[in-house]
This record gives structure tokens, C-alpha cells and sequence, in this order.
């Protein structure tokens, strides 16, 4: 095994260089990944855990690791993302601890010109963490590439007043960033999905970009894929065409993935400055793991969809985690896909403890001392 880095930050940069190695991005991916964590994780990457601030080994990090990494696989593509609660510097953890971190941050990426955060000033109030339901006050997400940081995200937490006032919260932020039109839309045509709104994340994108998104999302309680079909209907057919054909290609041939017991999918509705009046784009998260929890499953499942050459690059990071872990299981819990403009990108979603074992397993690796 490899030694490395301590603390929080320090696991999250070999994670990013293994997944720059893995997947080719260069020594100048390299050399960002460290400065980017350094940004992101400032003021409690020396953390490994969440409880104390005192000291700790680096398994006690990878098992309360408060990120993850998400892959964006597009034709010969990939972007790397790394999803993360901030902390704060010292004591217990908190939703108001995290909140209060995750606004330094933002302030801070915003002085160097990575972020723009006049959105989320609009709507902080609603979501300023205030009631005991709150769950983590605030998490964000950033692209770490060869240039550094890109398309910072924050994600909020819908719980801050209280679980009686998630849906009036999620709907106040939208009116409020101009899409009360597209909140309208949802309850005409998505009523069953506005009942079953996840007390979870309300998101924004972090930038100026008229293509910047505001996501909240949905659980998919729908059993079979001609019922998801029939929901994503108003937003077009090209929406329910894709929803289905996300489910074909990642569950077994034959099989009814929508009606296992257990995780349930995920539906995540966008929306941009483009159009207040109705979604932009919905994202379809399926439980990757469950519908191909064997090793050599995903990259079989994945052949359709992916470019050979990033397939083969895939097919190594699931190798590696198999080498260190003896159920041989599938890494990728998540696998997404926008149905509209996506196009043919697919992200899978993996655990920095994933990453980790991957990392460490990878024979002749060389260590990040």
C-alpha cells in the first residue's frame, strides 16, 4: 500500500492525480489538482473526521471522507468533479458549521474569479440552516481540470426551515431567481413528483453562464419504464426515449430494475435563464451499483455507451478497486444522464473510499509522499 497525504485534503488530492493517471489528463491535471483542493478544502482539509479536530490515521479520513468524485464520460472526454460538505476548521460538525464554511469558500473562489455568486445571495435567507431537521447546511462541487477550478456549484439544503416547509422553500427560491413560471409548469404536469420531493439538495451553478442551472430534485416512484416514460412525457419525447434507454443500458437484460425493493432512482429538474417558464432539462440517477453490482458488469453494460478508449480507461479504475476489494463489487454507486441536451455524456459517481482502495491496490504505483 502507498502512503499518503494526511488529512481530508490530502486524500483528496491522490484521489484526483490516481483519477488524472487512470484517465490520462496529464501532469498539468496533476499539478491543478492540489492548488483546486487547497481552494476548495481551505481551512479543514487537515480534518480526518468529523467529529474532533484532534489527530487521527488516514483510514479514519477515508471512512468519513465528506466528499465524492463524479465522472462526466462524453465521446473520448472526461471531467473530473469532486462533491463535498465543508466542514468547519475545528470541532464537531454542524449544518451551521458547514454553512458558514461553504460561504467562505464561495467568497473566496468568487475573489479569484472562479465563481459569481449574486444568485446565491438571492435566495441564502431560505436556506440558512434554522431548525433541527436541517441536514448539512450546505455542500459544494467544482470540475477540477488541467486549468484549475471550473463550474463551481452550491447545493443547499432544503430541510433549513423545517421538513413541513421544504416544498414552499424550494418554490419561494425558484420565483425568486425567475423561474416561478417553471415552478407552475411542475405542479401542472408533475404533481406526484412535487409530492415527492426529496428533502435533499436545491442547487445552483455557481457562474454567470446563461447556461447555468438551477436543479432541485425528485424521487422516481414510478415501477416500470413506460410509467417514467408517461411522467417525462410533457417535457418531450426525446426526454422519455432517453430516460428508457438510460435504464436499458445499465440494468440487466430482461429485467425490471425500476420495481427492486430498495435505493430508488432519482429525478432531477433543471432549469436556466434561458426559459422561465418551463424545465430546461431533466436528469434521470439510477442506483449504478444495484443494477450491476459485479466487477466485470459495468464495463459490459457501459460498451454501448461509452467511446472504446474511455471504456478501456473505466475498465482500469474498476480493475484496480477489485484488487483491494475481495467482493469484487461494482465502485460506481450513481450512474446519470441528462435527457435533453446530454447528448451522449453518462456520469458515474464513485466513493472517495472507492477511489482510495483503487489507488492503493494499483500495482507499481508510485507514491504521492
Amino acid at each position: 500500500m502507498t502512503a499518503g497525504r494526511p488529512g481530508y485534503a490530502g486524500l483528496a488530492v491522490d484521489g484526483l492525480r490516481y483519477l488524472g493517471e487512470v484517465f490520462g489528463l496529464g501532469e498539468r491535471f496533476e499539478a491543478a489538482a492540489e492548488e483546486s483542493v487547497r481552494h476548495l478544502f481551505d481551512g479543514w482539509g487537515h480534518r480526518v473526521s468529523r467529529d474532533t479536530d484532534g489527530g487521527g490515521t488516514r483510514q479514519d479520513a477515508v471512512s468519513t471522507a465528506p466528499f465524492e468524485y463524479s465522472l462526466v464520460l462524453d465521446g473520448d472526454r472526461v471531467d473530473v468533479r469532486i462533491f463535498f460538505r465543508p466542514l468547519p476548521e475545528r470541532g464537531p460538525v454542524s449544518a451551521a458549521g458547514s454553512w458558514e464554511r461553504g460561504l467562505r469558500t464561495l467568497a473566496g473562489l468568487e475573489r479569484l474569479g472562479l465563481a459569481r455568486t449574486e444568485r446565491v445571495r438571492r435566495v441564502a435567507d431560505l436556506f440558512r440552516p434554522r431548525s433541527g431537521p436541517a441536514a448539512f447546511g450546505m455542500c459544494l462541487a467544482a470540475s477540477v481540470r488541467a486549468a484549475g477550478i471550473a463550474r463551481p456549484k452550491v447545493y443547499f439544503d432544503t430541510l433549513a426551515a423545517g421538513t413541513e416547509r421544504s416544498r414552499e422553500t424550494v418554490g419561494t427560491a425558484l420565483d425568486r431567481l425567475g423561474q416561478g413560471g417553471a415552478w407552475s409548469w411542475l405542479r401542472r404536469h408533475d404533481p406526484r413528483g412535487m409530492a415527492d420531493l426529496m428533502p435533499a439538495f436545491f442547487a445552483l451553478d455557481a457562474d454567470a453562464s446563461p447556461h447555468a442551472r438551477i436543479k432541485f430534485y425528485t424521487t422516481v416512484a414510478e415501477r416500470s419504464t413506460a410509467e417514467l416514460e408517461a411522467r417525462l412525457a410533457p417535457l418531450g419525447r426525446a426526454a422519455a426515449a432517453a430516460a428508457t434507454a438510460l435504464v436499458t443500458d445499465t440494468a440487466p437484460p430482461g429485467s425490471q430494475p425500476l420495481d427492486m425493493p430498495g435505493v430508488r432512482p432519482t429525478l432531477c429538474w433543471s432549469m436556466t435563464s434561458r426559459d422561465g417558464e418551463r424545465p430546461d432539462d431533466a436528469t434521470l440517477y439510477l442506483p449504478f451499483d444495484r443494477y450491476a453490482p459485479r466487477r466485470r458488469e459495468p464495463h459490459g453494460r457501459l460498451r454501448g455507451s461509452l467511446d472504446p478508449a474511455l471504456l478501456a480507461r473505466v475498465g482500469r479504475l474498476v480493475d484496480d478497486h477489485a484488487a483491494a476489494v475481495p467482493a469484487r463489487v461494482n465502485p460506481f454507486h450513481w450512474a446519470a444522464a441528462k435527457l435533453v441536451h446530454g447528448g451522449r455524456a453518462l456520469t458515474l459517481y464513485v466513493s472517495a473510499a472507492a477511489v482510495e482502495a483503487a489507488r492503493t491496490a494499483r500495482p507499481g504505483r508510485r507514491a504521492h509522499a
